[in-house]
């Protein structure tokens, strides 16, 4: 039996009467978080990837290949809409104005990730890998960046991922859980980057750790704010300057070095603090 219609059995107020709610899909139970969740992750990669069936179709300059970035957004805003209505985007919308977090968090998110890009990029070099100059840029190029990095990635990504879908996870299961399946659906998300050779194809293994860190600062934080600011950090910082040292042919190097580092920081939060990930209280 197919998935029964969504907007037939939500409340009347247009939200779902509870997250233990079972619906079927060829036969196979679900319950209505995993069904707003997969639907979410395959809009989520329909809006994203569209672009390579369109270029394909009708090649253009114009279509966003690999990926388009705001795609896990708009299937936020779609699925969330379609299943909870207008209520569940004003709780969503309250959820992301949220923007205060404990100092040290914040301090942490920035000068960490900073500290894990010059190690590697030291022990890359340590190796024998070729680096050159750092890239000559200007102020006015910096601040340019800005707003393009959180567009391109930590914006859209994280105010869906961990915005919507860890939040609505980790009411079913641990944080480090919700975490662990969450990274495993954005190591899909990012397949035309991996099969089209854009990242390292153990960038793989670096997405679920790093998603056990963002879980991490998400229940300790109570704010999505403080991942954005770490991927900003690592995408901005890494990927836009300091790991410009190396030719693209070697630039793999510094970047295993990197997921190492994140992979034993998921493993240290892990050991430490469990599979509540230091949590006291469910976020609402």
């Amino acid at each position: 039996m197919f998935l029964e219609s969504a907007r037939g059995i939500r409340a009347k107020r247009g939200v779902w009467p509870s997250s233990k709610y079972m619906v079927r899909l060829k036969g196979v139970a679900m319950s209505a978080t995993t069904t707003r969740l997969v639907t979410f992750f395959i809009l989520a990669c329909a809006f994203a990837w569209f672009g390579n069936l369109g270029n394909w179709l009708w090649p253009s300059k114009g279509w966003p290949v690999p990926m388009n970035p705001l795609g896990p957004l708009i299937a936020a805003i779609v699925v969330i809409w379609y299943f909870e209505g207008r209520a569940g985007l004003g709780q969503w919308w309250r959820r992301l104005m949220r923007f205060r977090a404990p100092v040290w968090l914040y301090a942490l998110v920035f000068f960490v990730p900073l500290a894990i890009i010059i190690a590697s990029i030291w022990l890359a070099i340590a190796v024998g890998t070729p680096a050159g100059p750092l890239p000559p840029r200007g102020v006015a190029e910096f601040l340019i960046l800005i707003p393009i990095m959180l567009i391109m990635g930590p914006l859209p990504e994280e105010l869906a991922f961990r915005g919507y879908g860890q939040h609505e996870l980790q009411k079913q299961l641990s944080p480090l859980a919700a975490s662990l399946w969450i990274g495993f659906g954005v190591v899909v998300w990012h397949l035309p980057l991996l099969v089209g050779g854009y990242i390292p194809p153990f960038i793989a293994l670096a997405l679920p750790a790093v998603s056990v860190v963002y879980a991490w600062l998400y229940v300790n934080g109570h704010s999505v704010w403080p991942l954005v600011v770490l991927h900003f950090a690592q995408n901005y910082f890494g990927g836009e300057y300091f790991g410009l040292k190396f030719a693209q042919a070697d630039r793999g190097v510094w970047i295993y070095f990197l997921t190492a580092f994140y992979i034993l920081w998921a493993l240290v939060l892990w050991w430490r603090l469990g599979p509540s990930l230091g949590r006291k209280e469910p976020i609402n």
